[in-house]
């Protein structure tokens, strides 16, 4: 169930009151108590907040980190007490840049990356560019490590939800002298037309690659993709997966082919839909592509890279 109807503006209006009187509470529990309080309250029916207390732990627990950080956080090295709570881990990307270089490597099972640099993705469980995050921890535990002579011989894949902090930091930079290292590519999501926007503040990084991460894609979308090097797809995975229509991806791999971007089919997801017909596939995160259509079995390098 979701919340829409009549049960959306109280449950708002219960969150907003409480927020006042506990803003202590992690994001989570406060949302939760305002449900149950307007449930005892008789402000809307019981039944009614049991499903949407359900939903909010299953919006939760769609982000694959936020599931890893509610199974191991507090007791397993690397993950922060509560995934709503920035925790920084320091020296974690120079020893990343002390791995094998793989320039030239021949790849069996990842023919796609034959030849290619290692290509190592930052702070793949979260989000480095959160609020409490500061500038010069960003610069010393990112930039200066892609730009050492270890971290060069590396693609750094770095994906943020917040593009417009990540321009700022860019800005940052310049105004110290720092240019942004040519082998880190700053990427943003975009999951629907919601989250278009994202595109444009992508744009204002000062940096030579950029990137899209349309994973989970969750409707069709016409992306901007001027100034864009490379575009990363994929359907929704794990348990509660919206539906992939493999009409999206294929209608954005046309704009790539027409914009001159690099296309990269990454998965199917849990449950994809072509043609109006579910395809039941034997990976449950749908990345077999023995499994998929033919035609979308494309996996593109820019050549910037």
């Amino acid at each position: 169930m979701r919340l829409t109807g009549k049960s959306e503006p109280l449950v708002r209006a219960e969150v907003m009151r409480f927020a006042e009187k506990n803003a202590n509470l992690p994001k989570k529990d406060l949302i939760k108590r305002c449900i149950e309080e307007a449930a005892s309250s008789g402000k809307i029916p019981k039944r009614q907040a049991d499903a949407c207390i359900k939903a909010l732990k299953g919006r939760l627990l769609k982000c694959y980190a936020g599931k890893q950080t509610e199974n191991r956080g507090g007791h397993v090295k690397g993950y922060p007490l509560r995934f709503e709570e920035p925790t920084c881990f320091a020296g974690r990307m120079t020893k990343a840049a002390s791995w094998k270089d793989l320039t030239g490597t021949i790849r069996p099972n990842k023919q796609w990356l034959n030849g290619w640099p290692r290509l190592i993705f930052v702070s793949d469980m979260g989000d480095a560019l959160s609020a409490g995050v500061q500038f010069d921890y960003l610069k010393r535990e990112i930039i200066e490590v892609c730009a050492s002579p270890k971290g060069k011989r590396h693609i750094w894949l770095w994906v943020t939800k917040r593009p417009a902090r990540m321009a700022e930091f860019s800005e940052w930079l310049l105004e110290q002298g720092i240019q942004w290292p040519d082998n880190l590519v700053a990427m943003t999501t975009v999951t629907s037309e919601k989250t278009i926007s994202r595109v444009a503040d992508l744009r204002r990084v000062k940096c030579r690659l950029r990137g899209l991460s349309v994973e989970p894609l969750w409707s069709a979308v016409k992306l901007p993709l001027e100034g864009i090097n490379w575009v990363i797809v994929g359907g929704e995975s794990g348990s509660g997966a919206e539906p992939f229509h493999l009409g999206w991806a294929r209608a954005i791999r046309a704009q790539c082919r027409q914009a001159g971007v690099a296309f990269f089919m990454k998965q199917l997801g849990r449950s994809p839909i072509d043609s109006d017909q579910e395809l039941k596939l034997r990976d449950a995160h749908g990345d077999d592509w023995a499994e998929w259509p033919e035609d979308l079995r494309v996996r593109e390098m820019p050549t910037a890279f």
